[in-house]
């Protein structure tokens, strides 16, 4: 069984690779144009779709410009009823970007896979009234197949400007066992951690290509870490709160 997660993983990967490489450019575009305007990357998601944003935060390797929302409410590390329930309130997305002090300069990074909750569709909505560049992280088929449950009668998909398709499949898992008519083995935050990775890697090579010296965090355990990563602290610390 573990082969055919390997094999099934592998297959996702490959299809993300090939199908989504366009929407991967276009939104290192998005993101590249708001560095340059001195804005930052904001990442949201409700329950395992947040841990997108745990990725990219703080990352050995990564963007320091980076401010994950990870609202306590929302994170299902302090409540898994609370946080499905937190989905559905109209108005919470949009409190937590206003908190965030998010700016128009800025890019925003929203991610769920089935699309269709209040909370996702609010903060794409929210980020394009406030004239951020939008980015969505979702499944397109799957999403589809849903209806919209949230105040808007969209899909993810249908609302930013730039979406990238994780080509998970409905129920996110996708191995079966026996006789069970549960499928386990979920394959979302697999895809997810290789699109924002896929995305920085861009970011990186499009900055580069600008003789712009990207913000990369060093591991703090390389010897010029200190020095290096005590002026992105200065630069970054007043508009990213968790820093």
């Amino acid at each position: 069984m573990m082969e055919e997660y390997y094999t099934k993983v592998r297959t996702l990967l490959e299809k993300i690779l090939i199908e989504e490489k366009q929407a991967i450019e276009e939104a290192a575009d998005l993101i590249v144009a708001s560095i340059k305007e001195g804005g930052i990357l904001h990442v949201i998601g409700a329950g395992h779709s947040a841990m997108a944003g745990e990725e990219l935060f703080y990352r050995a390797g990564g963007l320091a410009s980076v401010n994950p929302i990870l609202d306590s409410d929302i994170n299902i590390s302090h409540g898994a009823q609370k946080s499905t329930a937190m989905e559905k309130i109209p108005g919470y997305a949009r409190v937590l970007l206003e908190s965030a002090g998010i700016r128009e300069n800025d890019a925003l990074l929203v991610v769920s896979t089935s699309g269709v909750n209040q909370f996702p569709v609010e903060a794409a909505m929210v980020g394009k009234e406030k004239k951020l560049k939008t980015i969505g992280i979702t499944s397109v088929s799957y999403s589809k197949t849903l209806e919209p449950k949230n105040e808007y009668g969209k899909r993810l998909f249908e609302v930013v400007d730039v979406v990238i398709d994780n080509k998970v499949p409905p129920g996110d898992a996708v191995i079966k066992i026996g006789d069970l008519t549960t499928k386990v083995a979920p394959v979302s935050t697999i895809t997810n951690c290789f699109i924002v990775n896929s995305l920085v890697i861009k970011v990186v090579e499009k900055l580069l290509n600008e003789n712009i010296t990207p913000p990369i965090w060093i591991s703090a355990h390389l010897p010029e870490a200190k020095l290096h990563n005590s002026r992105l602290f200065k630069e970054y610390r007043e508009r990213i709160k968790l820093l």
